[in-house]
């Protein structure tokens, strides 16, 4: 019931309610990478953060290195707007013998996924609220346009969050169980990072190389030159351990080599790449590509090369790498970024949840208001 003017008290502004956030749904490679840089406009060159605190693989550089190797016509986007924050969810389709499923270009191979959202939010200290009042608008906008595509939604790689559990339930999908990401916590003062029995296989190592009289040599670098000059390298100690273990390489077609150099390449446009090496007699033993993230101190990838496996020097390295990122007050998580094996890992604190977001083709339904479908020609409202 509406109050007459003559009783509403003076003090009280009239304010008109805020429309309900609705999405735009985004079809096309083009019109997606337009729309994101049209968005990220008046931030550029800076990227883009992803929402509520998700790392580097599910920032911008990662989306458009990802929509740039996907086909053009597989690639669609939804934008939901609240006020100035707007939240987007890029996604790419892909068939095949359980028919026709979407998923996020964020994240992918076991890394993080996530939604972008409006740069600066995170010094705003509003990210965790402005994550979940977009969650619901964005879930219903995939929800319609999976429908509108005839596909499944099938989001891995997400944190279990309350936004994510609220963009799910919009979506009408069900939550399952990803696979947990181990993480090792900065150790309280006195204590060690390594146990006992990890401390005293790295002291034989050093002792093993110490009479063998090999020479030892770690390097740590964020310079892009130094990257570039030791990619070669890096690719050839990424084949031997498949290779020397009978192993179908990711690398050996031209789609995951792609896949892995534009990884690689994202980390460093975003600004977030640091090469860890271990050589051996000059020779690379072992390399790791963090990701320094405030924080958190994320390990992208690391191998050795089977020749040294003597000396262990993935473990060296590895060891290396965690007192480095330590060495920094700020860093507070050391994050592997995916679900290994904890038993190959040098130690572990803890593990971090991640869910799977699934919603099949056949769940159409009313599910709120329309969503605007935007191609490269033309806007039009669809139910």
């Amino acid at each position: 019931m509406s109050i007459p003017q003559q009783f509403r008290p003076a003090h009280l502004p009239l304010v008109p309610a805020e429309p309900p956030a609705r999405g735009e749904l985004v079809e096309g490679r083009d019109a997606v990478l337009t729309l994101l840089e049209s968005l990220l406009g008046a931030h550029s060159p800076v990227p883009a953060q992803a929402a509520a605190g998700d790392p580097v693989t599910a920032s911008p550089a990662w989306v458009r290195r990802a929509a740039a190797a996907a086909a053009p016509a597989a690639v669609w986007a939804v934008l939901v707007r609240d006020g100035a924050a707007w939240g987007l969810a890029v996604l790419a389709d892909r068939v095949d013998d359980a028919g026709a499923r979407s998923g996020l270009l964020s994240g992918g191979g076991g890394y993080r996924s996530g939604m972008l959202t409006t740069p600066g939010l995170r010094a705003s200290g509003d990210v965790a609220r402005t994550a979940l009042s977009l969650a619901g608008p964005l879930g219903t906008a995939l929800a319609a346009g999976a429908d509108a595509r005839g596909s499944a939604l099938e989001l891995a790689g997400l944190p279990d969050t309350p936004a994510v559990r609220a963009l799910a339930a919009a979506a009408g999908a069900d939550l399952a169980a990803g696979l947990p990401v181990p993480v090792v916590e900065r150790p309280a003062e006195g204590t060690h990072l390594v146990s006992a029995g990890m401390r005293k296989n790295l002291r034989k190592t050093a002792n093993r190389l110490a009479t063998d009289g090999v020479g030892v040599q770690v390097r740590l670098s964020r310079d892009p030159d130094a990257f570039a000059a030791a990619l070669p390298e890096i690719e050839a100690a990424y084949r031997d351990r498949d290779a020397a273990h009978a192993l179908a390489c990711p690398l050996d077609t031209p789609a995951g080599r792609r896949t892995w150099l534009d990884r690689l390449a994202a980390l460093g446009e975003a600004g977030r790449r640091e090469l860890a090496t271990l050589h051996l007699d000059g020779e690379l033993a072992a390399y790791v590509v963090g990701v320094p993230e405030g924080g958190r101190y994320g390990v992208f990838e690391g191998r050795f090369v089977t020749r040294w496996a003597r000396y262990s020097p993935g473990r060296l390295l590895e060891h290396t790498v965690l007192q480095h990122a330590f060495a920094d007050p700020a860093v507070q998580v050391v994050d592997w970024m995916t679900g290994v094996a904890p038993e190959t890992l040098l130690t572990v604190s803890r593990f971090e949840p991640r869910v799977v977001v699934h919603r099949p083709a056949a769940a159409a339904a009313l599910l709120g208001p329309a969503v605007t479908v935007v191609d490269r020609a033309q806007r039009v409202s669809a139910r």
